[in-house]
């Protein structure tokens, strides 16, 4: 009938707006990643910098309103996000999609012949741990080891972009997910689909069931039908309810509803069937993220100074502050036109894990170059003038006086001085008269750093002629 028309139409056309503007978020985020990879036709990455939680490890109050606005659009509309723009969700169901026929096969027939398996998964649903990791990175952003660098979703992926072997081990973690079943790291792991969840307790839209024939097509997928099931399975038809904050407004299965049970309504207007237990499922939700964050709580000790030798990038002066600000989202290695900025193993220790370092090998730090501190989501990399960062000291070059050729060898060579961009420059040379073993007098140019001048750009370093490097710059 009519009525039955337009039910399906309207559901049709949200699921079909949704995967259309998914798409669009996904291939804008492509986009921006290439873009940023390019120091010529720079952009940053606006999935991290109006991030909500990687604001708070910076309170950049001139980010606050692009920031505020998904978090109000949440507070409308319920946990859009997930379902409509984060890259990483586009990613999983592309997994999903590609990996249903192995899930269907194997996955559901096991989870519909155990009950236990059933309950479970309806227990993690209601309470998932994605709460209780949440209470432990709120509090940890504010320690000098935090964790959130190494659970956000969109920090992940801009790894597995960037084919690192963190981004590779991820990638397959999500494979096995998708396996076992649909958005599993958005139910029960993912901490920013965690916080959105908790915002969409209180939004004034929330998918509602209205009515019920019990045919289960919502919760789960039957072996032999192509029917989409909720992928977050936040719908229990046994109790006839929606657990909102898990829903992620994706619409893949509403207009299939024998029922036309399905209403998104403001929620003065929404009718439950039966007595809506969230209040008190919301108290318990709120005990984990509690629970979270007390553990969260205990790991911060007495605050640490934490030293390394490794050189930081330019203008980073406060070790503590940047290894608790840095997000480890690689975007300053990507883009560092002399590719001299890497990735931290264990040398730099637990703190300094996935921290970016620098690298003299081949190349310096470019004097007129701000790349790194331009891209950084959050100012790790505090972005300065130029004439600030031309000032602000990365290290100190020393000179070896057993490699030197002029020192060793007495052979002229003044690559370093000439290279050096400071004005005045860093490197003087300090010429002596010389009489040599056959008895010729010679003129010998002895380089040395002035250490008030010298900012440790590694130029110098990246320059000099001999195999094992007679100058290096230090950890001041």
């Amino acid at each position: 009938d009519l009525t039955e028309l337009k039910y399906k139409k309207r559901y049709k056309t949200l699921k079909y707006l949704r995967l259309i503007l998914h798409a669009t978020f996904f291939l804008l985020f492509v986009y921006i990643f290439i873009r940023s990879r390019d120091p010529f036709n720079l952009i940053f990455n606006p999935f991290l910098k109006y991030d909500p939680l990687i604001f708070l490890t910076h309170f950049d109050t001139n980010l606050l309103l692009p920031v505020v606005l998904p978090v109000i659009l949440t507070l409308i509309a319920g946990r859009f996000f997930c379902g409509w723009a984060c890259p990483l969700g586009f990613l999983i169901d592309s997994l999903d999609f590609i990996l249903k026929p192995i899930r269907k096969k194997f996955a559901s027939k096991l989870i519909l012949k155990s009950e236990s398996l059933k309950n479970l998964i309806g227990k993690l649903t209601v309470f998932p741990p994605s709460f209780f990791l949440l209470g432990i990175v709120l509090v940890t952003i504010f320690n000098s080891v935090p964790l959130l660098q190494f659970l956000h979703p969109n920090i992940w992926i801009v790894r597995i972009f960037s084919l690192t072997t963190g981004g590779f081990i991820f990638l397959a973690v999500l494979f096995i997910m998708s396996m076992t079943g649909t958005r599993v790291w958005c139910r029960y792991l993912c901490p920013l689909g965690a916080f959105y969840a908790v915002l969409s307790k209180f939004s004034v839209f929330k998918l509602r069931l209205q009515k019920c024939s019990s045919c289960g097509l919502c919760e789960y997928d039957f072996p032999g039908t192509s029917s989409p099931s909720c992928p977050m399975k936040a719908v229990d038809y046994k109790n006839q309810r929606v657990y909102n904050h898990q829903c992620i407004l994706c619409f893949n299965y509403e207009y299939r509803c024998p029922s036309e049970g399905f209403a998104y309504l403001p929620s003065i207007k929404s009718r439950e069937l039966h007595y809506d237990p969230s209040r008190r499922d919301f108290i318990k939700q709120l005990m984990l993220f509690a629970s979270g964050a007390l553990i969260g709580s205990l790991t911060m000790t007495k605050r640490k100074t934490y030293k390394t030798k490794l050189l930081r990038p330019p203008g980073v002066t406060d070790e503590d502050l940047f290894v608790k600000r840095c997000l480890r989202c690689l975007q300053c290695v990507e883009s560092c036109p002399n590719k001299i900025i890497r990735i931290t193993g264990i040398e730099g220790g637990i703190p300094g894990l996935l921290t970016p370092h620098l690298v003299f090998d081949e190349y310096g730090c470019d004097y007129n170059c701000q790349v790194c501190q331009i891209v950084c989501p959050n100012s790790a990399i505090p972005l300065q003038t130029l004439a600030e960062k031309q000032q602000t000291k990365i290290g100190i070059a020393r000179i070896n006086r057993e490699l030197c050729v002029v020192y060793k060898k007495k052979i002229n060579c003044i690559v370093c001085e000439e290279f050096c961009p400071t004005t005045p420059k860093a490197i003087v040379i300090t010429t002596k008269e010389l009489i040599l073993p056959d008895g010729t007098r010679t003129s010998l140019h002895y380089p040395e750093v002035d250490k008030n001048l010298c900012i440790g750009c590694g130029i110098c370093e990246a320059n000099c002629p001999v195999n094992k490097k007679a100058i290096r710059v230090y950890k001041v």
